[in-house]
């Protein structure tokens, strides 16, 4: 009876998964075909002025920032919440990669005349996907078919994430 409700319950955070995903997928579909853009105004939190959109990014960076480790943790120190604090870190992590990705294709829609240098943004999104997609790999058991590394890659990319976004904070200042 237990196996079959962690298995229901995986297929559930699997499908919510997807979910997730296409919603992220569409919503950055309807950025790029400029059906859907967040209005340009400027939010002045704790002294520092920010578009909506970079605030988003700020949230989804800082979220993928602190609940990464944390599963980590929680499986050495607490393992009868690994279930729980899988879920949070699966659907927080992709609604994270969600609000990242509308700041992202924001960025690279903007005009001509007021297109950013996406140096360290672009490498960072990318490593943000890599980290994301073999997340949902080894999540939905599709990585234990294609292939073995995939338990080493997940890690990596968190490691090269971290590294990443450090240098992209100190280039945007």
């Amino acid at each position: 009876m237990i196996s079959s409700v962690s298995v229901s319950l995986k297929k559930a955070l699997v499908l919510l998964a997807s979910a997730v995903i296409a919603v992220t997928i569409i919503v950055v579909a309807l950025i790029f075909l400029r059906v859907f853009r967040v209005p340009l105004y400027q939010i002045n939190l704790f002294g520092i002025s920010y578009s909506p959109v970079h605030w988003m990014s700020w949230i989804g960076a800082l979220y993928i920032a602190f609940i990464t480790p944390a599963l980590p943790i929680v499986k050495y120190k607490y393992p009868r919440h690994i279930p729980r604090m899988q879920n949070i870190h699966v659907i927080g992590n992709l609604v994270a990669v969600l609000l990242v990705s509308i700041h992202f294709a924001h960025q690279v829609t903007r005009s001509a005349i007021n297109y950013p240098a996406l140096g360290t943004g672009i490498a960072l999104y990318a490593t943000m996907i890599l980290l994301a997609a073999t997340g949902y790999a080894l999540i939905s058991g599709m990585g234990k078919k294609a292939f073995k590394q995939i338990h080493f890659l997940h890690p990596a990319f968190a490691l090269t994430f971290y590294l990443v976004i450090i240098i992209h904070i100190i280039h945007g200042i």
